[in-house]
This record gives C-alpha cells, structure tokens and sequence, in this order.
C-alpha cells in the first residue's frame, strides 16, 4: 500500500528558500551635510636607536637640561636688577620706562658680544622682568610694551633678526604675566598693538615681516592661555563637585 506524502514538507522547504534569499536590511544613508568620521591614525613609535643615536639623545638631553638652568638663571638675574632699580628710582612710571630698556639693552648686548643664542636670552630676560615689575606691584600691560618696543629697537640696532628677537620677548612676556596670574591674552595683544610703531625705523619687508609673526604669536599665545584658562576652570569645578559629593556621602 502506497504511503501518502507529508504536506507539510514541502512548505518547510519553500519558507526555507525564502529565509536564504531575502534581502540584507540596507544601512541607513549619512545625513546630508554631516561631516564624515574622521579614522583615528595610528600613532607613529619612535625609533629604535643605535649606539649612535643613543649617543646623541644622550649629549642634547645634558645640553639642553644646561640650557634650561641657563635660562632660569638669566631670569632671575633680570629679576633681582629690575627689583633693585625700581627701589631705587621708585614707583615713577617715566624711571620704571627707563630701567626696563636698560636691562634689555644690556641683555641684547651681552648675547652679541658674546655670540650667544639671543632668542633665549630675550625670553629669560622679559620673562624676569615681568617678575620683578609684578613683585612691586608694577604695571605689567605698560611693562610688557615697553620691554617689547625695547627688544624690537635694540635687535635692530645690533643687527639681529628682529621677528626671532620680538617672538621670543613674547613668549618670555607670557610666562612672566602666566606666573604673575594675569591675562595673558589682554597684554600680550595690548604689547604688539602698542609697539608696532617701534618697526618704522626698519625697512618695508623687514617690517612687514615683524608685524606678521609677531601678531600671529601674540595670538597663538592669547588661544592657548585661554584654553589653560578654561583647562582650569573646568579642572576647579570637577574638584568642587567631587568634594561636595565626598561631604553628602558624609
């Protein structure tokens, strides 16, 4: 006797040839106008050095560590002149002038003579002598300007490059006024804007060139201190809330 075949069999088949050719859910198109996502790139691992390379990792590591001492150095001998000087001339706004540019007359004078690298002996110099004008309650947007008019002149009338010389015056202003807890952007703007007067003794490109990097510096330092500054706040906040918290748990 013949057996039937299970109807079901076939349904089972067919449902399983349907599974097998349906079509992939497609992925949702991007946005118009959203930015596509940048891919992370792989950090770059530094070199496996030699004996050479060791060699000379280790000789700059030594000579830019001297470096760094050399610099605070100068720094606070600007600072203890500037300190001095204004004690002995007093709080007048006219001697404060013409202590400053003395002191950084003799600096530029000093790495001249010398041969020495004046990009460093500026910063430390304007970076002390922001300190000492800040120690006896100076003013330091008037200080800042000063010092700068004073590198821009003096780097000229040595021969000196005078971008190099005024950039690193502002770097050195930066740290001073950092340290010195005051607005660093303010016065740094207020110092390029006050003395891009002093370049008119200085040759068309030579100014032109000046104004360039000096004003992308005064920017450049008056972006980051402000990030530090936000970098700050936020850092003083999330410590607050943590405290607050560590008292309720209390």
């Amino acid at each position: 006797m013949a057996t039937r075949a299970s109807p079901a069999a076939p349904k089972r088949r067919v449902a399983s040839r349907s599974r097998a050719g349906a079509a992939k859910p497609r992925a949702a198109a991007p946005r118009k106008g959203a930015k596509p996502v940048a891919k992370a790139k792989p950090r770059a691992r530094p070199a496996l050095l030699g004996t050479p390379g060791l060699a000379v990792r280790q000789g700059l590591v030594e000579s830019l560590e001297r470096m760094r001492v050399i610099e605070s150095e100068i720094a606070q001998l600007s600072r203890r002149v500037v300190l001095a000087s204004f004690a002995a001339a007093g709080a007048a706004a006219g001697e404060a002038t013409v202590v400053l540019r003395d002191v950084v007359a003799g600096a530029i004078q000093a790495a001249d003579v010398a041969g020495t690298e004046l990009p460093l002996a500026v910063k430390a110099v304007a970076k002390g002598a922001i300190a000492g004008v800040h120690e006896v309650r100076g003013n330091l947007p008037r200080a800042a300007t000063t010092i700068l008019k004073a590198v821009i002149s003096q780097a000229n009338a040595v021969g000196a490059e005078v971008s190099a010389a005024a950039r690193s015056a502002l770097q050195g202003i930066a740290e001073g006024v950092s340290e010195a807890d005051g607005d660093v952007g303010v016065i740094a703007r207020a110092a390029v804007r006050n003395s891009l007067a002093t370049t008119k003794d200085l040759g068309a490109l030579a100014v032109e060139a000046v104004r360039q990097i000096v004003v992308g510096s005064a920017e450049g330092i008056a972006e980051i201190a402000e990030a530090n500054r936000a970098a700050a706040k936020r850092s003083q906040a999330a410590s607050q809330g943590a405290g607050a918290q560590a008292a309720t748990a209390r």
